[in-house]
């Protein structure tokens, strides 16, 4: 799998015009954590404060998003990327396992 993962994903979100689309999204990056958002978040804040006098934060939790998202909507978008059909109908069939 990490094979996989690092030979023909990362290549796709690695890819310029693909990385402007998840530039906020830290779930999907290599280099990427919690830890990275939060700073990103809290600089982004400071930035704010600096500028403003009153900074509203709304924040939500995500972290079951994915037990309600339909799977055929997913692979859909993932169908999009510019893959190898070997690679994308291994993301089906694991993601067909990951859900049973």
């Amino acid at each position: 799998m990490k094979f996989t993962v690092r030979s023909f994903l990362y290549p796709v979100i690695s890819d310029p015009v693909f990385s402007k689309t998840i530039s906020d999204k830290f779930a999907f990056r290599p280099t990427d954590s919690t830890t990275a958002a939060l700073i990103t978040l809290l600089q982004h804040l400071t930035d704010l404060v600096s500028e403003y006098r009153y900074v509203h934060l709304i924040a939500l939790d995500f972290s079951k998003a994915f037990d309600t998202v339909r799977h055929s909507s997913l692979l859909s978008k993932v169908a999009d990327l510019q893959i190898d059909d070997q690679i994308y109908n291994w993301i089906v069939d694991f993601s067909l396992t990951a859900s049973t």
